[in-house]
C-alpha cells in the first residue's frame, strides 16, 4: 500500500475498512471500502489535500448536510462524510456496473428507446438540482452510471457559483470537458445557468444515437471554438431513423444561443416525456417536489464544486418500486349521465349507491341526485337560488350540502327545503366534504380555510392560501387535502380553464399546509381512500389523468405519484366512504372564432344565428386578436397539444404556429407594425407576459414579479404594454414601457372614480382606445381612464361577461354583458357616455358565447362561440 492508503486506512479504521483504489481525477480520489458498522460496499472519495484547503473545515461541516439533501432516484446519493487526519471525505454507495461511457465504448449507440429513456431520467435529476440551486456543468456518459434500467447522475456539483474558481485553477482543476461544455462555457462565462446543462444533454443525446459528441477529432482548443462558431451537423444526419420530433427536440438543445434553448431542465423534460408518451409508453421518470428542502447555498456550490470528480462508480443502488400489488385498477365503467350539455360535481353517497351532481346551462346549474345503477334524476331543491354547485354528502347519506348565490346550503338527500348554513358575504363561499364525525364540515371565504358545524355558526379557522378550492375530508379525520390555483377550473364562468395549481394537505386542527404536488400542470380534485392515499387529476403527461400518491406521517408525499388512467380526460372525482367505488366527470370543451356584421344604427338587434366561422376543429380557443394591417387573425390554441399561439390569414388557410412552448401561452395582441406578438404564459406558477418576432426568433419574457401578471394589450402607438397584474388576489392595471434597451418595470395606472379607488374586476379585459390616450375596463362597472391622469368616467354599472373593445374610430365602446335573466349580448354605448343598445343577441343555444373573446375591426365583431360536454361516470376500484 502507498503511504497515502496506509493514512487513509488508519484514519477511517473502525468506520470504513478501504481495501484499494478505485480511480483518481482532478479533485478527487476514490477507494473501495466496507461500511464495518452496515457490513456494505462503499466508494470513499477523497479530495485532494490542496483543494480540501480551499474549502476549510467549517464550510465542509456546515454544508455537507445540505449536500446530502440533493436526493433523488436518478442522483448517485451521499451516504456519510467527515474529517479524518487531514482528510476531507465523503461516502457514497458502491454499485457494481458500468458508466455510459463504457456501455459505449463496449457496444456503441444506443437503441433509440434506450437513448430516450436514459435522457429522461438524467433530465429528471437535473431538474429535481435545479430547482436546487445547483447547476452540474459537466453532464458526459463519464458521469451518468447504468444499474438495470436505471441511470444515475453522478459528481453533481460543478455548479455555477464557482467564487473559488481561481483557487482551483491555480492547484490544477478543470471544470467542464470541451466536446461537452456549451458556446457560453467554451467562451469563458463565469456564470453560466441551467440552460448550460440543457446543452450538455443535447451532445449526450447526440452521442448516444450517433455513436460521438457533435465535434470530435480536434484538439481540446479547436472543440471549444468549434463550440462557439460552428453549427453541429444535424442528427438525423447521422443516424437514420430518429423521429423528426426527437431531432427537434435535441437540436434545439444545442442551440448557439442560450435563449434559443430549452430554458429549464423541467421544459426538456416534458417535451422528452412527450416523445414515450407519443410511442404509447408511460414516461419512466418522476418529479421529486422542489421546495421540500431549502436551496443551498452559493457556499454549498462552492463545496459542490470541490468534490466533482471525473471519477466513476459503477450502477447498484437499489431502486425501490413502491407498491405496485396495492395500486388499484379501473373495472367496469359505466355512464351514469348521458344527456347532451354540462354533468359535473360527482359526489358518490357513502354507499356508493347514489350519486349527486350539478346538471345544465353553465351558470345555471341544478342539484340533482341519481341512483348508480339506473333511474330518473331528482331535482333535489324545491326553490333554487341561483346556480347550484359543489354538491358532498353528509356521513349518514341523508342530506346534501352545496353552493348557491346565498352561500352554503344543506338539503335532504331526496329533495325538500334548504336550510342556509353560511351566507354569501362579498365572494360566495366554497363548501367541501363533512368530516367523519358527522358534525362539521370544511369551506373556503376568500383566502381562508374553516370548520365549521353543521347545526349553528361556530366556526374555526385552519389556514390561507391562494384561491383555495376542492376539499376532501381524510377518512380518519387528520387531514384535509385542498387545491390553490386556477379557481377557473371549477368556477361557472370559466370552467374548465387551462392554468396550473397544486394539492397540499393540512391538519384537521389547523396549521402550516403541507404541499403534495407541484404547481407546473394542473394538479386539482383530491379525494381519499382509507389510509393516506390521496387520488387527484393531473394533466402533467398530457391529458388530464387520476393518479395516486401515499403520503407520510407528516402530510408529505411518501411514494412517486402512480397514473392509474390513460385517455380518461376526467375533470373531477369522487369515491365512496370504502374508496372501492369512483365516480367522475368527463368533460370536453370546443372553442372557435365567429364573426358578425354590426348592425347599422337604428335597426336593432341581430341573432348570434347569422354569424359566421372563421375557425373550425376539436380546439380551445381563449384569446385572439386581429393584425393591425387587417390580414391575419392571431389566436391561441391547443390544437396540437399545449395551448400555443398562431395565425391565420383572415381569407383562409392553415393556421401557422408562432410559439412552439411547452407551457401554455394565451391571449395574443398585436405590435402596431404587426412585427411582434406578446402574450402570457406560466413560469415557476405565475402567468407572465413575453414579446415575440411574429416570422421567428426567440421570445423575451417581459415581465418576472411575484404576482400574475397577463392578458397583455399593446398600445396602438406602441409606448405601451397594458396588463393585468395579481388577478383573483388584488387585481391592478400596470402599463410597461417599451424603451431602447427593452422593456420598463410595470407602473401601477391608477384607476380614479371620483373619490374613489376601483380595481379592475379579475379576469375581465382592458383595451386601449385608437388615439392610446384611454383605457376601457371593468372596473366596477364599464369605465374609460385616461392614460395620463385625471379621474375615470363610468359608462354602465355592472356586468358578469365583461369583455369590451372600441369602433376603429374611437367613437362607440362595444362590450358584453349576461346576467341570470336572459341571453348574453353584445352591446354598444357611445364613449363619451349615453343609452346603451343591443346589437347582438347569443340567443342560438347552440352557438353560446364562451370566454374571452371580444374584437371589433371595421364594421365586424369577433368573438368566440363554444360547446361544453361533460357526462358523470362511475367505476370500481379493483386490485390488480
Amino acid at each position: 500500500m502507498s503511504a497515502t492508503l496506509d493514512r487513509l486506512t488508519a484514519a477511517l479504521a473502525g468506520r470504513y475498512a478501504v481495501e484499494r483504489e478505485l480511480g483518481a481525477g482532478g479533485m478527487a480520489t476514490v477507494y473501495l471500502a466496507e461500511d464495518v458498522k452496515h457490513r456494505r460496499k462503499v466508494a470513499v472519495k477523497v479530495l485532494r489535500a490542496e483543494v480540501a484547503a480551499t474549502i476549510g473545515a467549517e464550510r465542509f461541516r456546515r454544508e455537507i448536510d445540505v449536500a446530502a439533501r440533493l436526493q433523488h432516484p436518478h442522483i448517485l446519493p451521499l451516504l456519510d462524510s467527515g474529517q479524518a487526519d487531514g482528510f476531507y471525505y465523503y461516502v457514497m454507495p458502491y454499485v457494481k456496473g458500468e458508466s455510459l461511457r463504457e456501455r459505449l465504448d463496449r457496444r456503441g449507440e444506443l437503441p433509440v428507446r434506450d437513448a430516450l429513456r436514459v435522457l429522461i431520467q438524467v433530465t429528471d435529476a437535473l431538474a429535481h438540482a435545479h430547482a436546487h440551486g445547483v447547476v452540474h456543468r459537466d453532464i458526459k456518459p463519464d458521469n451518468v452510471l447504468l444499474s438495470d434500467r436505471h441511470a444515475l447522475v453522478t459528481d453533481f456539483g460543478v455548479a455555477k457559483a464557482v467564487a473559488g474558481s481561481d483557487n482551483l485553477t491555480a492547484v490544477g482543476v478543470t471544470l467542464g470537458t470541451p466536446a461537452y461544455m456549451a458556446p457560453e462555457q467554451a467562451a469563458g462565462d463565469p456564470h453560466p445557468d441551467q440552460r448550460t446543462d440543457v446543452y450538455a444533454v443535447g451532445v449526450l443525446g447526440y452521442e448516444l444515437l450517433t455513436g460521438r459528441p457533435p465535434f470530435t477529432g480536434l484538439t481540446p482548443q479547436e472543440t471549444l471554438a468549434a463550440q462557439v462558431t460552428r453549427a453541429p451537423e444535424p442528427v438525423e444526419a447521422r443516424r437514420s431513423g430518429i423521429s423528426p420530433a426527437f431531432a427537434v427536440v435535441l437540436m434545439r438543445c444545442l442551440a448557439k444561443r442560450p435563449a434559443d434553448r430549452w430554458q429549464t431542465a423541467d421544459e426538456l423534460l416534458a417535451q422528452l416525456e412527450r416523445l414515450v408518451t407519443r410511442r404509447g409508453s408511460t414516461p419512466t421518470a418522476t418529479r421529486q417536489l422542489a421546495g421540500l428542502y431549502p436551496s443551498p447555498s452559493p457556499i454549498l456550490l462552492v463545496f459542490l464544486t470541490m468534490v466533482g470528480a471525473s471519477v466513476l462508480l459503477g450502477a447498484g443502488v437499489l431502486v425501490a418500486r413502491r407498491g405496485s400489488a396495492e395500486v388499484p385498477q379501473l373495472g367496469r365503467r359505466r355512464p351514469v349521465t348521458i344527456d347532451p350539455g354540462v354533468e359535473i360535481d360527482p359526489a358518490l353517497s357513502p354507499d356508493g349507491r347514489f350519486v349527486a351532481y350539478v346538471a345544465g346551462p353553465v351558470g345555471q346549474t341544478r342539484l340533482q341526485v341519481r341512483q348508480v345503477e339506473g333511474g330518473a334524476p331528482l331535482h333535489v331543491v324545491r326553490e333554487p337560488s341561483g346556480a347550484e354547485r359543489f354538491p358532498y354528502w353528509t356521513r349518514d347519506g341523508q342530506r346534501v350540502l352545496f353552493q348557491s348565490r346565498r352561500g352554503i346550503e344543506i338539503v335532504p338527500a331526496l329533495g325538500g327545503p334548504a336550510r342556509l348554513l353560511v351566507a354569501a358575504a362579498g365572494a360566495t363561499p366554497i363548501p367541501g366534504p363533512v368530516a367523519p364525525d358527522g358534525g362539521h364540515f370544511v369551506y373556503a371565504s376568500h383566502d381562508s380555510l374553516f370548520v365549521a358545524s353543521l347545526e349553528n355558526p361556530a366556526r374555526r379557522f385552519l389556514t390561507t392560501g391562494k384561491e383555495l378550492h376542492s376539499f376532501s375530508w381524510s377518512t380518519d379525520g387528520r387531514w384535509i387535502a385542498f387545491v390553490s390555483g386556477n379557481v377557473q377550473y371549477v368556477s361557472s364562468q370559466v370552467l374548465g380553464n387551462i392554468a396550473e395549481s397544486s394539492i397540499w394537505v393540512v391538519s384537521a386542527d389547523g396549521g402550516t399546509p403541507v404541499r403534495v404536488t407541484d404547481d407546473r400542470s394542473l394538479n386539482v380534485s383530491p379525494v381519499w381512500e382509507p389510509g393516506r392515499i390521496l387520488l387527484y387529476v393531473s394533466n402533467r403527461d398530457g391529458g388530464r389523468e387520476v393518479y395516486r400518491v401515499a403520503l407520510g406521517r407528516s402530510g408529505a408525499p411518501a411514494s412517486e405519484p402512480v397514473r392509474l388512467t390513460t385517455g380518461l380526460n376526467a375533470h373531477g372525482i369522487s369515491t365512496s366512504a370504502d374508496g372501492k367505488r369512483l365516480a367522475y366527470s368527463l368533460f370536453t370543451e370546443t372553442s372557435n372564432v365567429w364573426w358578425i356584421a354590426i348592425p347599422a344604427p337604428g335597426s336593432g338587434p341581430v341573432s348570434v344565428s347569422q354569424a359566421r366561422a372563421l375557425t373550425a376543429g376539436n380546439q380551445t380557443i381563449e384569446g385572439f386578436a386581429i393584425s393591425p394591417d387587417g390580414r391575419w387573425l392571431g389566436f391561441d390554441s391547443n390544437r396540437s397539444g399545449p395551448q400555443q399561439v398562431y395565425r391565420v390569414r383572415l381569407d383562409g388557410g392553415e393556421p401557422e404556429p408562432l410559439t412552439r412552448d411547452s407551457m401554455d401561452d394565451f391571449r395574443v395582441t398585436w405590435s402596431p407594425d404587426g412585427l411582434q406578438i406578446a402574450y402570457h404564459s406560466f413560469r415557476g406558477g405565475r402567468r407572465q407576459v413575453f414579446v415575440a418576432n411574429v416570422e421567428g426568433g426567440t421570445s423575451a419574457q417581459v415581465t418576472a414579479g411575484a404576482d400574475d401578471q397577463r392578458t397583455p394589450e399593446w398600445s396602438p402607438d406602441g409606448r405601451y404594454l397594458l396588463v393585468h397584474t395579481n388577478t383573483y388576489t388584488s387585481p391592478a392595471l400596470h402599463l410597461i414601457a417599451r424603451t431602447p434597451t427593452g422593456w420598463s418595470a410595470p407602473r401601477l395606472l391608477p384607476l380614479v372614480l371620483g373619490s374613489d379607488t376601483v380595481a379592475p374586476q379579475p379576469g375581465f379585459n382592458a383595451t386601449w382606445s385608437p388615439d392610446s390616450r384611454y383605457v376601457a375596463c371593468f372596473c366596477d362597472g364599464l369605465v374609460v381612464i385616461p392614460v395620463a391622469g385625471g379621474s375615470a368616467r363610468r359608462l354602465v354599472r355592472g356586468t358578469s361577461a365583461g369583455r369590451v373593445d372600441w369602433s376603429d374610430d374611437g367613437r362607440t365602446l362595444y362590450y358584453l354583458s349576461s346576467d341570470a335573466t336572459g341571453p348574453t349580448t353584445v352591446n354598444a354605448i357611445p364613449a363619451a357616455g349615453g343609452t346603451p343598445h343591443v346589437v347582438v343577441r347569443f340567443d342560438d343555444p347552440a352557438r353560446p358565447w364562451h370566454r374571452y373573446g371580444l374584437r371589433v375591426r371595421g364594421n365586424r365583431l369577433y368573438f368566440t362561440l363554444g360547446d361544453l360536454q361533460s357526462d358523470i361516470w362511475v367505476t370500481d376500484l379493483e386490485p390488480r
